[in-house]
């Protein structure tokens, strides 16, 4: 039972980050996004004793976490219409998992900025702040704050140019 368990684990710590990302393309809510993550790995964890016959487990939680989150988009509304589904929803599957994948990267890139370099770069790009809104909020100028995201952007492009150019090109 240990060895199943330090399976399990793994494959928790492995996936779920890159599950959540890619739920959230469906969900377009963090917390829902990990619900559905949660969900789809207590039901793995349920199935245990079959994880041995999953050919890919990665291949086989992407896929129940798209289909977890279209079935709770499905339930939710009486119809959804294609243009109401998000652009990544019809993607094929292989490139669904291609993008989390590199979302994961930029965000692991991200986490490693110095701290207050990753907090002005996430007001910048994530929250959509403007320069001067940003420099108000933590008291620096705004020169600083250019300067704070101009580095992050020129640490993230020269760690990993494809992911920098997925999302920032």
């Amino acid at each position: 039972m240990k060895v199943l368990e330090k399976k399990f684990s793994g494959y928790f710590h492995a996936y779920y980050r890159q599950l959540c990302l890619h739920a959230l393309h469906f969900m377009g809510s963090a917390e829902e996004a990990e619900d559905v993550v949660q969900e789809t790995f207590v039901s793995l964890w349920d199935k245990k004793e079959q994880i041995e016959t999953i050919k890919s487990v990665k291949s086989y939680l992407y896929t129940a976490v798209r289909n977890n989150c279209l079935t709770l988009i499905r339930d939710a509304k009486p119809t959804t219409p294609l243009d109401m589904l998000p652009p990544d929803a019809l993607l094929p599957e292989e490139e669904q998992m291609n993008r989390a994948e590199m979302e994961a990267r930029i965000w692991k890139m991200i986490d490693e900025l110095p701290e207050r370099r990753r907090e002005i770069f996430l007001m910048a790009k994530r929250d959509g702040m403007s320069y001067n809104e940003i420099a108000r909020q933590t008291g620096l100028t705004v020169k600083t704050v250019e300067n704070h995201v101009f580095r992050a952007m020129q640490s993230l492009r020269t760690k990993d140019i494809k992911a920098w150019l997925f999302f920032f090109a």
